[in-house]
């Protein structure tokens, strides 16, 4: 209980610095975190609704006009779902019960930054 309530601190926080800061970064895709190690690239110039389906749960990410969301999912409390929309570099989503995360990923060479491996895993 003491790992999930650190773990949900520590997003918060970067949550908090990200928006404060104002990661400004333009971004180009979203990658997609999932508890079997998957990762998939989602560029954000192009709408779509994929389904992220392991023993942990599903949840329904959907990309629209530059951002990307966690549509549904069903996991009990919901809270990956009412993080609402992200489109800026460095920003993410957390699905704590089904061990998924969401982040946005800065275009390469843009100013020298690149938001990927800010977690390797969560979960683990």
């Amino acid at each position: 209980m003491i790992i999930i309530v650190v773990v949900v601190v520590v997003v918060a926080a970067s949550v908090a610095a990200i928006s404060v800061f104002g990661a400004q970064t333009s971004a180009d895709k979203a990658v997609v975190h999932a508890s079997d190690g998957t990762v998939r690239e989602l560029p954000l110039s192009q709408d779509a609704t994929v389904t992220v389906t392991t023993d942990k749960g599903t949840n329904e990410v959907e990309v629209k006009g530059g951002q990307v969301r966690v549509l549904d999912a069903d996991c009990p409390n919901h809270d990956c779902v009412d993080q609402g929309w992200i489109s800026r570099a460095g920003q993410q989503i957390v699905c704590l019960p089904h061990e998924l995360w969401i982040e946005i990923v800065a275009d390469e060479g843009a100013d020298g930054a690149d938001a990927s491996g800010v977690f390797d895993t969560v979960g683990s």
